[in-house]
């Protein structure tokens, strides 16, 4: 979706097209049936209904294999052009030995997901809580995926001066996250993009100051991603931030750069 021009743009009689993605930790649930899918919708059909309604997906099964590329071909004709996938980078990336070719893992995967093309959105790069500070680390593997990165840190070391000069350079976006377990992250803009990933439960109230705090990225940014924890409300809290920042499902493209 669309959102307004920023202020300045307008000022200077510009115009600033920002493009709000939103959506869930993945699309295919049978728990979602009857709810946001018909009860009856086998699963092959569950990405087309997804993709009328909501422009983004956050897909975390990559974390843990990679879909191979008939399966991605097959998601992409599945889905409109301004449609986004954020595929979560392979966990051997970060959570792996202090030996591994994390690198050349980076460089392999970057490859596999290259079918997506225009329907590749950022990809998702966690680090674990017992992966400190490191910023050479960062910026060999930002370097070798090649794309728009969002960095989720679950280490407060990594909120640092050092960690955010690596991630502007490459165009990237610090993640904010809201979950217990973890610390969450400054809304720092340093990139073109900025990344939210809400992972509990939000009633109304919750759920509004989410969509304020969102709302206050959106002159610093080219486009934002919203994604909620794949349980049954995601679909339904997605599609009220959708729907609280104006433009409607399938509406959202990106400017060529």
């Amino acid at each position: 979706m669309r959102t307004a021009a920023r202020k300045g743009d307008a000022a200077e009689g510009g115009c600033h097209n920002l493009t709000l993605y939103t959506g869930a930790s993945g699309f295919s649930y049978d728990t979602w049936k009857g709810r946001f899918y018909p009860k009856t919708m086998p699963g092959s059909k569950m990405l087309g209904h997804y993709a009328a309604r909501l422009n983004g997906v956050e897909v975390n099964g990559s974390f843990y294999r990679m879909p191979p590329a008939k399966t991605l071909d097959t998601w992409a004709a599945a889905t409109p052009p301004e449609f986004r996938f954020c595929m979560k980078a392979s966990r051997g990336l970060t959570y792996s030995a202090q030996a591994f070719d994390k690198v050349g893992l980076a460089r392999l995967f970057a490859e596999r997901v290259a079918p997506l093309e225009s329907r590749l959105g950022p990809v998702l790069l966690q680090f674990p809580p017992v992966r400190h500070l490191d910023p050479a680390l960062l910026d060999s593997l930002l370097g070798a995926l090649r794309g728009p990165v969002a960095c989720e840190f679950r280490h407060e070391s990594w909120f640092v001066e050092e960690t955010y000069a690596v991630i502007r350079e490459h165009g990237g976006a610090l993640v904010v996250t809201d979950e217990e377990k973890w610390p969450r992250a400054p809304l720092v803009a340093l990139g073109p993009f900025a990344y939210f990933r809400l992972r509990r439960r939000y009633p109304p109230k919750a759920l509004a100051e989410w969509i304020e705090t969102v709302r206050s990225a959106l002159t610093a940014h080219d486009d934002l991603h919203v994604y909620f924890k794949h349980d049954p409300q995601a679909p339904r809290l997605a599609l009220r931030v959708q729907a609280a920042l104006g433009g409607g499902a399938g509406s959202g493209s990106r400017r060529s750069r």
